[in-house]
């Protein structure tokens, strides 16, 4: 094992709570919307919106939190009625300790929401773990009143077998759990970022701070632990076959260069989904929304 991988080991680790951080500056909070909360089954789940229209929702990926679409949100809001959720475990939404956290689990809260206000015509839009939910949602929803999901857009989605990123196989390890004192949380923080991006040098400190803050909450890192474990759905296989029975325009949004959820997946969405559009973007990782926020920003408003 080299010495680099030996840091790595310590990883989202130092997101346990023995590293509580301040919060981030007043500016590094939302500037768009209105904060809320849902109540789901005795949780509640933190939310932003804004704008009025048809609907769209928008799902972070693993580790994240709402913050992820600060550059997506307000542009959307001008036409859409936007929703930024934190997903159960993440940002500030509750962290039971009820060990369920897979996607299936999270697609239940998110259909739960979409029923609670009776929205209809949406469009769910999802980066990375939030592109799996988005599927899922909509395979929850579809045998409902027709109508409530217009289209879908996954963003470097999860959804296929393939190698975990190492954030993911550290957070997996239960060894982890006791090593939370040796690194600060925006160390860990500023290297998982650098696994997602592929222009190292538009990780900004506010982002750091943000993750990192989100990351050291009580009860974030054994919420995170779960997800992990249970971030595979058992029966995958099955899940993969559902593509095919997709029947809401898709827009499929890859990074070229992305090492966290392989282009390939990217491919593989497209040929499955029937009908769908991948736009594939040079020279970025696995946040398009972050890296690339105006070419992403271009061909989602172009979908919608």
């Amino acid at each position: 094992m080299t010495a680099l991988k030996s840091v790595l080991i310590c990883l989202l680790i130092l997101t346990s709570s023995c590293h509580r951080l301040p919060p981030p500056a007043a500016e590094v909070a939302p500037s768009w919307g209105e904060q809320k909360t849902f109540d789901y089954q005795g949780i509640k789940i933190n939310y932003y919106e804004a704008g009025q229209g048809p609907p769209v929702i928008l799902l972070h990926g693993f580790g994240a939190c709402a913050y992820t679409w600060r550059h997506l949100a307000p542009a959307l809001a001008g036409t859409r009625r936007v929703f930024a959720l934190d997903l159960k475990g993440h940002g500030l939404s509750g962290k039971p300790q009820d060990g369920k956290y897979a996607v299936s689990d999270q697609a239940e809260m998110v259909a739960a929401f979409i029923r609670s206000l009776n929205m209809q015509d949406t469009v769910l839009i999802g980066n990375s773990l939030g592109g799996e939910v988005a599927l899922m949602t909509y395979f929850q929803l579809r045998e409902e009143p027709p109508g409530r999901i217009q289209g879908l857009v996954l963003i470097a989605s999860a959804g296929y077998p393939q190698k975990l990123p190492w954030f993911v196989r550290l957070a997996r390890a239960p060894v982890l759990s006791n090593l939370g004192r040796l690194l600060p949380p925006r160390f860990v923080t500023g290297l998982v970022l650098r696994k997602c991006f592929y222009d190292k040098d538009k990780i900004t400190d506010e982002m750091i701070d943000t993750y990192a803050y989100n990351g050291s909450l009580p009860g974030a890192a054994e919420a995170l632990r779960q997800t992990a474990l249970q971030i595979i759905p058992p029966d995958m296989e099955a899940v993969i076959s559902r593509y095919q029975t997709v029947r809401v325009p898709t827009l499929i949004i890859w990074g070229e260069q992305d090492e966290v959820v392989p282009l390939e997946s990217g491919r593989n969405f497209h040929r499955d989904i029937p009908g769908s559009r991948l736009v594939i973007l040079p020279r970025c990782g696995h946040l398009p929304q972050e890296e690339e926020p105006l070419e992403t920003r271009r061909v989602l408003q172009n979908f919608l």
